[in-house]
């Protein structure tokens, strides 16, 4: 199994033994924190991953926007600021949040939000995300993190347009002198960016779960950067969500800057994608079933409220992700 699975497949391996049958009783969900991101199998790629608030001392929003701790993003994770190449200015991301919709299982009773609580042993998802952002856990140690997602500036212009890829990385461990590369067989996807002094991404109401999940998603203010949409695959390891039309942003700590906060995610995985992407068939109880089937509105989840949206007349979910990044050492080209 490659390195990235390992913690995410023993996540769901004990989500699964804690399922039961489907009885379509929501309960309230949680405020622990954790996070996600990307790799490209195609021209357009994507990143994934983040660490939890409690684990690295982040803050996390309860109201619309995204609040921020006294010390930047790479001081908070240690991230180096020199050295590498020159060229590129990048940024990996330290923290990585769901924040709509949320993910939803059947345990022995009831039906549970797995997304920011965990429940007996299992941690949740976000946690999970969060510990492979921060962790090398192989046993023994291979000395790299597990999962690594990149902002790649060519370089970083704070003042004027430019472009960024998103890409997947391989980070050496520990993440306080970590050094990355993008991973070996993935594609960066680039896309153009443009600067904000006020405001960047903002989550649409109409876009938001009719559950008002605690905490929502926050906004990107300024000094800030946006991305243009573009398409790309997040893989979260065991499992990959195509989005369509995504756009990235965040805002800057510094000039230049050393670390980024209040950074947003915002994609659209179809229905069909949802219901086409499988857990992987070897997980006992849920090994087959689609992401589909742990998405409100989806065939077979447990909840009874609907976080379904429509993009151009096709059903499915738009996704708001929070993330915060620090600089690092880069060693590609």
């Amino acid at each position: 199994m490659a390195k990235t699975h390992v913690r995410i497949m023993a996540c769901f391996a004990q989500i699964a033994l804690l399922v039961g049958g489907c009885n379509g009783d929501d309960a309230s969900s949680g405020s622990e924190s954790a996070g996600s991101t990307s790799t490209t199998t195609d021209g357009s790629t994507s990143t994934s991953g983040t660490t939890a608030s409690e684990t690295t001392g982040g803050s996390t929003s309860t109201s619309g926007t995204t609040s921020t701790s006294g010390t930047t993003a790479a001081e908070t994770t240690g991230g180096t600021t020199t050295g590498g190449n020159a060229d590129v200015d990048a940024f990996r991301f330290t923290e990585m949040y769901v924040r709509d919709p949320h993910f939803w299982i059947v345990p022995i009773l009831g039906c549970e939000d797995i997304t920011d609580k965990g429940i007996a042993i299992v941690d949740s998802i976000n946690k999970q995300f969060n510990d492979a952002i921060m962790m090398d856990t192989d046993d023994p140690p291979d000395g790299m993190l597990n999962m690594n997602f990149m902002l790649l500036f060519r370089p970083l212009d704070q003042a004027a347009d430019g472009t960024f890829d998103f890409a997947t990385g391989d980070c050496t461990a520990p993440i306080e002198s970590t050094s990355c590369d993008i991973k070996a067989g993935t594609t960066p996807a680039t896309t153009k960016y443009s600067n904000d002094p006020a405001m960047c991404l903002e989550p649409i109401p109409g876009e938001l779960s009719p559950a008002n999940y605690n905490p929502k998603p926050g906004s990107t203010t300024g000094p800030c950067f946006e991305g243009e949409p573009v398409s790309f695959t997040l893989d979260l390891g065991d499992f990959q969500l195509p989005f369509l039309d995504a756009g990235i942003s965040a805002k800057y700590v510094g000039d230049p800057a050393d670390g980024m906060v209040e950074g947003l995610i915002h994609g659209f995985l179809t229905e069909e994608d949802a219901n086409n992407t499988k857990l992987p068939a070897d997980i006992p109880v849920l090994g087959g079933q689609p992401i589909a089937s742990l998405l409100p509105g989806g065939e077979g989840c447990c909840a009874k409220h609907d976080d379904r949206d429509m993009h151009m007349g096709i059903s499915g979910w738009w996704f708001y992700i929070e993330f915060k990044a620090a600089r690092v050492n880069y060693t590609g080209i």
